[in-house]
């Protein structure tokens, strides 16, 4: 009973990652915006992909080599106060999947990127993000 209430607010939140980018032109970070009940899949997946062989340039392009340094967690609310600056506005996790997605499909079809168990899970868990089968449908 205690701390129920606590647990509810999560399920209903935002959670948000702030990933930092190494060389990028167009942008320094990334906040990337998903649904708290799904957090604990996107960080796993997230955080295996930083620390993986692939996490670099020539694969991921300018997202290539991030990090990820912050995660706020259960937000009920957030607002941007600077409509003008890109980096203002949160990236939707499934925008943030394809973007990702799209670039490592387009290495395996090229053959640039060799097969593995790592590259088919998280290919696996982008695609699901992107298409929203991690969200529960209500």
């Amino acid at each position: 009973m205690f701390g129920f209430g606590k647990k509810a607010k999560k399920l209903d939140g935002i959670d948000i990652l702030i990933i930092k980018t190494i060389e990028a032109k167009n942008r320094n970070f990334y906040q990337v915006a998903f649904p708290s009940v799904v957090a604990n899949d996107v960080m796993s997946m997230l955080q295996k992909l930083e620390k993986s062989k692939i996490n670099q340039q020539e694969f991921l392009g300018e997202i290539g080599g991030f990090r990820i340094v912050t995660h706020l967690e259960a937000l009920t609310s957030y607002n941007v106060l600077d409509d003008a600056d890109m980096e203002a506005q949160p990236v939707q996790i499934a925008d943030f999947a394809n973007i990702l997605l799209r670039r490592l499909e387009a290495l395996a079809e090229s053959g640039k990127l060799g097969e593995s168990e790592e590259l088919a899970f998280i290919m696996g868990e982008l695609t699901m993000l992107r298409d929203g089968s991690f969200v529960p449908q209500e």
